[in-house]
Parts: structure tokens; C-alpha cells; sequence
């Protein structure tokens, strides 16, 4: 085993299980919200370069009907 393994391994022991699991807790929402804000960004753009090509029919007239930003 090297030394940084074994560091982290002795740390992890001293740990309180409460540390542990909200550490773990909140490890687990900021991958959820990653893959969420990820996700958002990667359909997003998919969906304007499938505008721009004209690939999806009628896509262009219901994205016309939102609300517009002033």
C-alpha cells in the first residue's frame, strides 16, 4: 500500500459516521445537480443545432408560439 492510500484509509477511520454520510449526502447532490445542469446544457444545444438544420418539422413554429424575453 502507498502512503496516500493508507493516509486516506486512517482518516476515513477517525471519521464519524455523521461526517461520513454528510459527506456522502452532499457529494451525492452536487453529481445530481451536475448532471442535471449537464444534461440541460447538452439538450440545449442539440436542440438549436436541430433547429438551425430544419431536422425536426414544425419545430421552428412551436418554438415561435413561447413567450419571448423583453
Amino acid at each position: 500500500m502507498t502512503p496516500e492510500v493508507e493516509k486516506h484509509l486512517t482518516a476515513n477511520m477517525t471519521m464519524s459516521k455523521k461526517h461520513i454520510m454528510i459527506a456522502n449526502f452532499l457529494g451525492g447532490l452536487a453529481w445530481g445537480l451536475g448532471t442535471v445542469i449537464g444534461a440541460t446544457v447538452v439538450v440545449a444545444i442539440l436542440v438549436t443545432i436541430l433547429r438551425i438544420f430544419n431536422f425536426i418539422p414544425g419545430l421552428n413554429e412551436i418554438l415561435q408560439q413561447l413567450p419571448q424575453k423583453p
